[in-house]
């Protein structure tokens, strides 16, 4: 057999620290999807927040493949505060998403940065004008076909594969 089962499989580890902000997600199954993304690529811990933001529902657990149970979460009302004080103990703030100031993903180098806060927004509108301020940097993903955007789970696996891609040679 070709492929590999599971128990056979031993994944590397990074030395970031990364932790992600998702603003306003409203589909069950991008939460639980956001969540096994962001343990397979080892997160430290993700905020959901915003007013609009979905609870934790059994499509939400089933579609983070129980990653629920292992994940560090937290639903945030003040998301200003929580970002302030990230900030403060040193993590450089990245938007993933489209604006006057964005540049193309593949730009993005975190260089010496240890500690990185990716910001991701909702299905809908986006990361709010309000958390695209604190943000030091914005990246959009380049798109060739008619859509000027892709699902918010998807642009997340771009993104966290291209923060972690070689953490030690940016």
């Amino acid at each position: 057999m070709i492929q590999k089962e599971h128990e056979h499989i031993e994944n590397t580890k990074h030395d970031l620290q990364i932790v992600l902000i998702a603003e306003n997600i409203r589909t069950p199954e991008n939460l639980g999807m956001i969540m096994r993304l962001s343990e397979a690529f080892g997160l430290e811990k993700i905020y959901f927040v915003g007013e609009h933001a979905i609870d934790l529902t059994t499509k939400a657990k089933r579609a983070s493949r129980n990653t629920y149970k292992t994940m560090d979460y937290e639903f945030v009302v003040d998301v200003k505060k929580q970002f302030s004080q990230l900030l403060e103990v040193g993590y450089h703030a990245i938007a993933l998403e489209i604006t006057k100031f964005s540049e193309p993903i593949h730009n993005l180098r975190i260089n010496n940065q240890k500690k990185v806060v990716l910001i991701i927004g909702s299905e809908r509108q986006g990361i709010s004008e309000e958390l695209l301020q604190f943000c030091q940097n914005h990246y959009h993903i380049p798109m060739f076909g008619g859509n000027s955007s892709i699902n918010v789970v998807n642009a997340l696996s771009i993104g966290l594969f291209k923060i972690t891609e070689n953490p030690n040679k940016h």
